[in-house]
Parts: C-alpha cells; sequence; structure tokens
C-alpha cells in the first residue's frame, strides 16, 4: 500500500491540529516556524496551505493566517475594520490616516479585551470607493462582524453586507436610516457626525470656562467646519454675553497659505483684537519648518488659552499644558461599534458622536495605543 503523499501528511497534520484547538486566537504559527515544526519547506506547505484556503479553513490577512469561525471551537471571533486601501497612511493624508489609525487601535483594544483580535481588509485598491477590490470583500464569512466608514463613503458595500448578514458598526456623517436595514435583520450600531460643526459653540463655552473672555476663530476656508460652524460661535459668544466682532474674531484663511505668512496674519488679529481665547482649526499638518516659532511670530502670550484642531501643531514643544484640542475621538468610537459587535446584542440603534476638548497630555494618552 503507498504511504500518502508528503502534501496529504501536512494536511492531516494541520488538521488534526485545528481538532484539538491549541492556536491562540485561531492564528496559526508563521510559515517559518510551521514549516519547520513539521519538518518540511516552506514552499511545500504553502501548497497544503493554499488547499486549505480553497476549502474554507483557512483566512489569510495582512496580519497573519487564522482558522475560520466555522472550524473553530472558541466563540471569540474577530473583528474586522474595513479601511480604504493598504497604504492609506501614505494614500490620505495625516487628517484621514490619523482617523483610520485611531479606528483600527479603538476595535483592536476592545477586540482583546474580549479575548478575541481585531484584523484590517481594505475594500479598493486605489481608495477610489465607487470601485471595490470584491477579491478582499470575498474573505468575509457570513455573519461577520464590520466596522466601517458610513454608507456614503462606499455604498457598494451594503448590499455584499446585507447579503452576508454582518454584524455591522458604521461610523457616519450622517444619520443612516435604519429602516431600510429593519426587513434584513442585522445588528447595527451607527454612530453619526450630523452637523458636528456645532463643536465651534462649545468650544467658546470651554474656553470661557478656561478663563477666556474673548475669543477668535481662525480656521480654514474649505472645511465643513468653518463654513457651517460660524453660527454656532456666534451664539455660545452671545449666549455668554463676551464681545463679539465676527469679522475681526471668526476668520477664514487659505488652507494653502505657507506657514509663516499663516503665523503672521493670526499675529495681525491678535495685534488688533488682543484675544485671550483661541480655536484654531490649523492646516500644519506636514512637517514643520525648523525654524517655526509659534509664540514669537504670533505674539500670542503663553497663557493665551486655546483649543487647536488635530494636526503636527500639536507636537510643538513650546504649547502650555492648558491647550486644548478639537478632538473627534476615533478610538472611542471605534471601541464602542466593537464592543457593540462582540456583545452578540441584536437591533438597530443609532446615536450621534459629541466632539471633545481634552488636555493636550490627555489627547496624546487617549490616541495612543494602551
Amino acid at each position: 500500500m503507498p504511504l500518502p503523499s508528503k502534501q496529504e501528511m501536512i494536511y492531516s497534520y494541520l488538521l488534526d491540529m485545528f481538532e484539538k484547538d491549541t492556536l491562540k486566537n485561531g492564528r496559526l504559527p508563521s510559515e517559518n516556524e510551521l514549516a519547520a515544526r513539521i519538518g518540511v519547506a516552506r514552499r511545500t506547505l504553502r501548497y497544503t496551505l493554499a488547499r486549505l484556503e480553497n476549502e474554507g479553513f483557512l483566512i489569510r490577512t495582512n496580519h497573519g493566517t487564522f482558522l475560520r469561525k466555522k472550524h473553530r471551537r472558541t466563540e471569540a471571533l474577530p473583528v474586522t475594520v474595513l479601511v480604504p486601501c493598504s497604504d492609506y497612511h501614505t494614500a490620505s493624508g495625516y487628517w484621514s490616516s490619523f482617523l483610520t489609525h485611531q479606528t483600527i487601535l479603538g476595535a483592536m483594544e476592545a477586540s482583546v479585551k474580549a479575548g478575541t483580535y481585531a484584523v484590517t481588509l481594505p475594500v479598493t485598491t486605489d481608495n477610489d470607493p465607487t470601485v471595490l477590490d470584491i477579491r478582499q470583500i470575498n474573505h468575509l464569512d457570513q455573519e461577520s462582524m464590520v466596522i466601517f466608514h458610513g454608507i456614503e463613503w462606499a455604498p457598494g458595500l451594503i448590499p455584499i453586507l446585507i447579503e452576508r448578514k454582518c454584524r455591522c458598526g458604521i461610523i457616519s456623517y450622517y444619520k443612516v436610516d435604519l429602516e431600510k436595514f429593519a426587513k434584513y435583520d442585522i445588528p447595527i450600531f451607527n454612530i453619526y457626525l450630523e452637523e458636528y460643526w456645532e463643536c465651534l459653540g462649545s468650544a467658546v463655552e470651554q474656553l470661557v470656562q478656561d478663563g477666556a473672555e474673548k475669543v477668535v476663530y481662525f480656521g480654514r476656508n474649505s472645511t465643513d467646519i468653518s463654513k457651517n460652524g460660524k453660527i454656532y460661535f456666534e451664539e455660545a459668544c452671545k449666549k455668554l454675553q463676551l464681545e463679539c466682532d465676527m469679522k475681526e474674531q471668526y476668520v477664514l484663511f487659505d488652507k494653502n497659505l505657507p506657514h509663516h505668512q499663516l503665523l503672521a496674519q493670526l499675529r495681525d488679529i491678535y495685534n488688533r483684537t488682543h484675544f485671550d481665547g483661541l480655536i484654531f482649526d490649523s492646516n500644519l499638518y506636514y512637517e514643520l519648518p525648523g525654524d517655526l516659532d509659534f509664540f514669537g511670530e504670533t505674539g500670542i502670550p503663553g497663557r493665551t488659552k486655546m483649543i487647536l484642531g488635530v494636526s503636527e501643531l500639536l507636537k510643538h514643544p513650546d504649547l502650555p499644558e492648558h491647550t486644548r484640542v478639537l478632538h473627534r475621538p476615533q478610538k472611542k468610537i471605534a471601541g464602542q461599534l466593537a464592543e457593540f459587535l462582540l456583545s452578540g446584542k441584536k437591533g438597530q440603534f443609532s446615536c450621534h458622536c459629541e466632539y471633545e476638548f481634552p488636555l493636550l497630555e490627555e489627547f496624546f494618552r487617549r490616541t495612543e495605543r494602551e
């Protein structure tokens, strides 16, 4: 009777490993480690791994190779974060890559606490949401737990997620119409940012609590927060009986203005108004010039109460401890979505996200990996 082929021997060995369920969180060792353990060449092992993947036993991701749900005894399934493309860090700029990174961290930390893990799945090859990479999306199992940015980003995802009855955690700019999903009985938790520019009113109130008496907003002319937040800024100033000259205290700048010219413009505003509270939605998200001296170039005293937008400026060594950050708590949002998905809770829910204003040290603590 002929002996089984080497591939069949490896195949049987791995199936036995799966049956004994000795894998931590369902994750296989690296190919090098596994090949050495079995005593075969890595190339030979790959043939068997490919077969097991085609048969539905395994799923391969950028973070490793895992045993699929239906072949595992553990109930701890991974949370999948759908990201725009595999190189989102360089393709999307600091702001978008920052938010994506925070989403991954939030999902990961919540998953680890629940005894499982998070994986990322790029859904496009070139960050074009109208052209989905179906080969990647095919890695989603039935009833996968999925976190992604709103349906307005990639509407083509929705039919796929519905067909596979995925549990969905959705971050969106507008409240998702859950009635459209009710008949499919898909668990959904939607956290939406609708009219998030209301935060400018809250930012004025925060600066007044910190001791400011005259507040200026200085922001990019291209952003929704600048275009739509003016009325909330003005209403808060009037409510708190602050001096409010909107021509002088609500100033928008061209996002392409060079750094030193930008700070010179802010210096002129300070010389005219002598504000003691500043909301600065800066565009300084590229590498800062080595000679940039924020307080020297603007003439703003270090005691000024400030709320700064997320940018590289937050890393400036001379910023005082009382500096606050205009912060969309993306990591916390993703953690809440992951907790919902992992809880097994059914139903469809929505809640509004509120911007926050943590102190500088607290902001970095919140946004770094725990």
